[in-house]
């Protein structure tokens, strides 16, 4: 593969190619002429017009054939698993330019017939053409990209093949109108492929030196495998979690393991395992400890969206997750105060669990109707404290607001349930009575 100038290097191949392939000819009725690599608005015409092919590179594109090797490139943590390389393929356009009658075309015939009858640049052109003294290589880029070569363009794992293109006279129009330049004979080629790949390290898995314990190979298992259908919270009807409730989880083949209930917040980076209560087929149930059970969950646990699994474990068999199943923890809040005079009112709400920094941008307050950014979040330094955020609420009339934290989409509950079968009814301790 190639480094990031192999762009460059390709230009720079053909140019060469093109100067010596001209040289070879006798052409003494044409003169002195030279090889460039301008885009074409930038070449003189006219009186002073000189004799000369230019090459330029108009449109680069992937290619088709390389563009999904390799991929993906990346796990499910981020982690770089390989180099996908880059693969393009160049498109150029030949221009042949005469200070005389017939000189452009005398130049543009000869470079076709040396590409012509070179449609494949060998490694040996190429360390040739890119070698010492290189006419590509870190000297031309500044600050860390000054130690990169492009002769290691002629190792990539394919040749490069120069194709013509015989374009129509639509696409020349459209191709000069672009270039904002005068029209001169041109000659279309497609350069194929080039590959740019990285060298940056990658996070690689270890050998396999034996099969299991003892390298006895897999474990065959006779009963199908745990699965889980839903997640939902003991409480009828109760759309998220909080700390200090209870979960059910509903599934199949649930009865005959041993495993763990696991609850991963992935952009939070949050891994709880929690021991599994009462057990039948079909259902798993398993506590969420409140604050006052573990005061540390202030700080573990965040709101959100969580992907609950079982952890499967047994004798002489290796563990295993089961697929896993959405549920959303929302936070537990209290609100102070909640007797306010009509107008703008100001609110200060404690959040359980802590707000973590990545979800403060995504914090607003459900005040009735109205949404609200807070005015400041403090979370303290002390692990086991909750957040505290402040809101000012202008124009507010005298009723009955209810009010709820919304993190992240996450809406906290401001319904009690009490009783059997469980009724419901909207928490005073987060309804602001405004006179």
């Amino acid at each position: 593969m190639s480094s990031a100038l192999a762009i460059a290097a390709v230009t720079a191949s053909l140019k060469d190619l093109l100067n010596d392939g001209l040289m070879d000819h006798d052409l003494s009725t044409v003169g002195s002429f030279t090889v460039t690599a301008q885009p074409p608005d930038r070449v003189t015409t006219g009186t002073t017009e000189n004799d000369q092919l230019n090459l330029f590179l108009y449109q680069v594109t992937a290619n088709s054939g390389w563009r999904n090797v390799g991929l993906p490139s990346r796990d499910k943590n981020g982690n770089r698993t390989t180099n996908p390389p880059l693969a393009l393929d160049l498109h150029y356009l030949l221009t042949a330019y005469g200070s005389k009658d017939l000189n452009a075309e005398l130049l543009l015939g000869y470079a076709m017939q040396v590409l012509h009858e070179t449609p494949v640049l060998s490694r040996q052109q190429l360390r040739t053409a890119l070698g010492s003294p290189p006419p590509i290589d870190g000297t031309i880029l500044p600050g860390p990209f000054g130690s990169l070569s492009a002769i290691d363009l002629a190792d990539q794992v394919e040749l490069i093949k120069v194709t013509p293109v015989f374009l129509s006279a639509e696409d020349l129009s459209k191709l000069w109108t672009a270039m904002q330049a005068r029209y001169r004979p041109s000659m279309g080629y497609l350069v194929s492929v080039v590959l740019i790949q990285s060298d940056a390290s990658l996070k690689s898995a270890l050998p396999v030196i034996k099969r299991g314990p003892d390298d006895r190979g897999p474990v065959a298992r006779g009963a199908p495998s745990p699965t889980l259908i839903a997640a939902r919270a003991a409480v009828p009807l109760q759309p998220a979690l909080r700390l200090g409730d209870d979960a059910l989880l509903t599934g199949t083949n649930l009865l005959g393991s041993t495993f763990t209930v696991q609850f991963e917040h992935t952009r939070l980076d949050i891994v709880q395992s929690l021991a599994p209560a009462a057990i039948d087929d079909g259902q798993v149930g398993t506590h969420l400890p409140s604050i006052a059970e573990d005061a540390n969950g202030m700080n573990t646990w965040a709101t959100g969206v969580y992907s609950v699994s079982l952890r499967v474990t047994g004798p002489s068999q290796p563990p295993s997750v089961t697929n896993s199943v959405p549920i959303a923890l929302s936070p537990i809040i209290s609100v102070s105060p909640l007797n306010q005079a009509a107008g703008t009112i100001n609110l200060t709400v404690t959040c359980t669990p802590r707000v973590h920094p990545e979800q403060e941008p995504y914090v607003r307050l459900v005040f009735g109707d109205m949404e609200i950014a807070p005015t400041t979040i403090t979370t303290p330094g002390t692990l086991t404290q909750p957040t505290t955020l402040t809101f000012s609420i202008p124009g507010v009339s005298a009723g009955d607001y209810i009010v709820r934290l919304r993190v992240e989409g996450i809406d906290s509950l401001p319904v009690v349930v009490t009783g059997t079968p469980p009724t419901y009814a909207f928490d005073p301790a987060q309804t602001v009575h405004v006179t």
